[in-house]
């Protein structure tokens, strides 16, 4: 039985990694595979680039910096496999919600509505004088800053100059909401479901809404391991492919709640995971949406790690940073998405390629070969 030790963050979308695990897929492949669970994406990020880790669940634009030397030194990883797209909410303050409501008369209905009536509110602090909002975003480098960023855009927001950005691990967005460090946030779920039980804030918008797509967590490892150990890497693959058709499955979804909620991995309520995996959320005290695409798990648009992904959030990290785009970087961006490593521990050799494999539901269509007309297009 070979040892494997994976960091994750408690957060729903680790449930491959937890699921392998729990039900035997990694066992199958002759893995016997260690759990360690971090607060932090920067703690995840230093335990694996300093051969603490195996591998580990991690944000996928977390996986292209890291490689590119972005925000910290350049240390190769490799991302075999996507975990999940979506999961994610916008949720604001109690009070900001609020504000948002009066302004617009009612509820705001939809992400271009929220955004719209938000930027009132920030004309209506500058007046006088007030403080900017502050969001709380998980990791600089992640898909949780690109969907505010996106959505801020939509209301004629620049999310350069009008609101502050904070990092806040998962599990403290809570906290922070309550105690008024930060006014919003973007955070994968039971956080935004927590803050709502709490009373603490209203989830605004559903990150599905922003993208259809977009690679959220990813399974990361160092470039050497992949090198040094391809049957190991291919047997852990074969067992994530594994788990994610069985979180996939509806039937599945009473027991991967109760599995999820343990005290070990995400500690709350087994209630508050299975509103997330059937994409039904209270989304305030008196309110619940629901969506079919809010959590997707599996599929090869999904677990398959297309480069044309890497492109775009190579793309979106140079956008955020204001710096100029380079194409090298844009193509060593692509050699971390293995897609070579996927198909030949899952046989997949005639993969179907979206046209577009982001799906972003506003704003400028992705074409993965023209970055400069796509960043051009997003900050106009």
């Amino acid at each position: 039985m070979k040892n494997i030790r994976v960091g994750f963050i408690p957060l729903i979308d680790a449930a491959i990694p937890i699921a392998a695990r729990e039900c035997g897929f990694a066992e199958r492949e002759g893995l016997d595979v260690a759990l360690v669970k971090e607060t932090s994406w920067a703690n995840i990020r230093d335990k694996l680039v300093h051969d603490l880790f195996d591998a580990s669940h991690m944000l996928a634009p977390l996986a292209v910096a890291t490689s590119l030397g972005i925000g910290n030194a350049k240390v190769p990883l490799a991302v075999p496999f996507g975990l999940n797209a979506n999961g994610n909410c916008i949720t604001l303050a109690s009070g900001l919600y609020r504000a948002l409501e009066e302004v617009l008369g009612h509820r705001p209905e939809n992400p271009r509505q929220s955004a719209q009536a938000l930027k009132r509110v920030i004309d209506k602090r500058k007046a006088a004088g007030g403080q900017p909002v502050t969001f709380g975003i998980v990791f600089p480098f992640s898909v949780h800053a690109i969907i505010v960023r996106h959505w801020l855009r939509l209301g004629g927001i620049d999310p350069h100059n009008d609101v502050l950005f904070q990092v806040v691990p998962p599990p403290f967005m809570v906290a922070s909401l309550a105690e008024g460090v930060i006014e919003g946030c973007c955070v994968g779920e039971p956080w935004n479901s927590r803050a709502v039980e709490s009373g603490v804030g209203s989830i605004a918008v559903f990150g599905a809404e922003i993208s259809r797509s977009a690679p959220d967590k990813v399974l990361a490892l160092r470039d050497e391991i992949a090198a040094k150990d391809p049957d190991t890497i291919h047997r852990l693959l074969r067992s994530y492919k594994s788990a994610a058709r069985w979180c996939q499955e509806r039937g599945n979804h009473g027991n991967l709640a109760h599995m999820l909620a343990q005290p070990q991995y995400l500690g709350v309520a087994p209630k508050t995971v299975l509103n997330a995996l059937s994409g039904t959320l209270a989304v305030n005290r008196t309110e619940t949406r629901a969506m079919d695409d809010f959590l997707v798990f599996e599929g090869d648009e999904i677990n398959r790690p297309d480069p044309r992904k890497a492109r775009w959030l190579y793309a979106e990290i140079a956008s955020g940073l204001r710096q100029p785009l380079d194409e090298a970087q844009a193509q060593a961006a692509s050699a971390v998405f293995r897609t070579d490593m996927f198909d030949a521990a899952t046989g997949n050799n005639a993969p179907h390629e979206a046209p577009d494999p982001i799906g972003l539901k506003f704003g400028p269509a992705f074409d993965a070969w023209d970055l400069p007309a796509y960043v051009s297009a997003l900050e106009r």
